[in-house]
C-alpha cells in the first residue's frame, strides 16, 4: 500500500524509504529514473535512446524527480496485457499503467507531493508493432519510438485522449516537445502519408 504524501514525514530520509532494488532517484533535480525490464533482446541498441528521450520530456515538463518502470517486449506480450487489462484484443503499440490515480494533469507540485521515490507508473512498449507503424507511416523508427514513448509518459502523468479536447491538447504537447528536440510533427506525417 502507498503511503499518502500527508503521512509522510517531510523530514524522513527519502533513500531510507526506498526498495531494495529500487535505484535510488536524485530527489533534488529533474532526473528521471528508468527500471528496465528488457523482455525482447531487439530493444537492445536502442536502450540509450529511450533513457535519453524519458529524461528529456520529464525535464521538459519540468517535473521533480521521480521513477518509472519501462517494459521494452514484442506485440504477443502487449496483446496479453490488452486482453487482460482493457478487455481487447489483439497487440498494440504502448500501454501505460499508472501507479497514481492523479485526478487531473499532473503537475510538477503533484509530483513532489507523492512519497519517496516517487513511483508514477509503468510503460510497456512492443518493437514489433512499433518498428511495422514506422515502416507503415513512412517514419524513422527511431522518430516514432520516441514519440510513443512520449505519449506513454503523458498518460502516467493523466493525459488522455478519450474526448476530442484532450486528445487535441494531448497531440499539442507531444507535438512541441518532440518539436523541441528538431523533431517532425507526428500526427502531420501521419496526416501525408
Amino acid at each position: 500500500m502507498t503511503e499518502s504524501a500527508s503521512e509522510h514525514s517531510r523530514d524522513a530520509d527519502p533513500v531510507s524509504d526506498l526498495e531494495p532494488d529500487s535505484p535510488a532517484p536524485s530527489l533534488g533535480g529533474d532526473m528521471l529514473t528508468l527500471d528496465i525490464d528488457m523482455r525482447c533482446a531487439d530493444w537492445q541498441g536502442e536502450v540509450a535512446t529511450l533513457e535519453a528521450q524519458a529524461r528529456f520530456v520529464w525535464a521538459h515538463l519540468a517535473m521533480p524527480a521521480a521513477e518509472i518502470s519501462l517494459v521494452l517486449a514484442q506485440g504477443d506480450f502487449l496483446a496479453s496485457l490488452n486482453a487482460q487489462y482493457r478487455d481487447k484484443q489483439g497487440p498494440t503499440n504502448v500501454l501505460s499503467f499508472p501507479a497514481q490515480d492523479f485526478t487531473t494533469i499532473a503537475t510538477p507540485e503533484d509530483i513532489a507531493a507523492l512519497p519517496a521515490p516517487r513511483l508514477i507508473g509503468d510503460i510497456v512498449l512492443a518493437h514489433d508493432v512499433l518498428m511495422a507503424e514506422a515502416a507503415a507511416q513512412d517514419k524513422t523508427p527511431a522518430h516514432h519510438t520516441r514519440h510513443l514513448l512520449t505519449h506513454g509518459l503523458l498518460h502516467l502523468l493523466g493525459h488522455d485522449h478519450m474526448a476530442e479536447d484532450t486528445a487535441a491538447q494531448m497531440e499539442q504537447l507531444e507535438t512541441e516537445i518532440l518539436a523541441a528536440q528538431g523533431l517532425a510533427d507526428p500526427y502531420q506525417e501521419v496526416a501525408s502519408s
